[in-house]
């Protein structure tokens, strides 16, 4: 995979695979995390959809949207299957996501009305998507609790 930072600071890279043009962030890779934006290269729609249309609403060919999906899926890693889609209404409703949720969106309705999805589970793809508002990605490591109490700090 050839990568290409987009900026000096080099806080975000452009990646492509198989033709599938996407960004990630270097502070998300080395925290583990498998994430990418994608952008309108490498897909199979046509026309003003042209060419990776990733929405089920604008009147797209549904086959060629799931080509797409399982193209974006494949050039980042995960198995496009077995993602969630939200489906926003620019409310507050947030939906927690465990694995029996996998294929929301894809391969059967997802729950309507939903401005963000989370999850604690590892292996499921969260897919959200914007036109006029700022995506926001949190990640919050778990740290163990191992303090057994005040006699572990040193005095100040």
């Amino acid at each position: 995979m050839n990568f290409v930072y987009a900026n000096e600071d080099h806080s975000t890279i452009i990646n492509e695979k198989n033709g599938v043009v996407f960004i990630t962030f270097p502070k998300l890779v080395k925290a583990g995390i498998c994430h990418g934006f994608s952008t309108r290269i490498g897909g199979v729609s046509e026309g003003h959809l042209s060419s990776m249309n990733l929405s089920f609403t604008r009147g797209d060919d549904p086959e060629k949207v799931q080509e797409n999906f399982r193209r974006i899926g494949a050039a980042i890693g995960f198995d496009a299957k077995d993602l969630v889609l939200s489906s926003q209404i620019h409310e507050t409703e947030i939906r927690k996501v465990t694995a029996k949720d996998k294929g929301d969106g894809i391969v059967r309705e997802t729950v309507p009305g939903m401005d963000a999805l989370i999850t604690d589970e590892k292996g499921i793809p969260l897919y959200t998507s914007y036109a006029d508002c700022v995506p926001l990605l949190f990640y919050e490591v778990a740290l163990p609790h191992r303090c057994k109490g005040p006699s572990e700090f040193p005095d100040p």
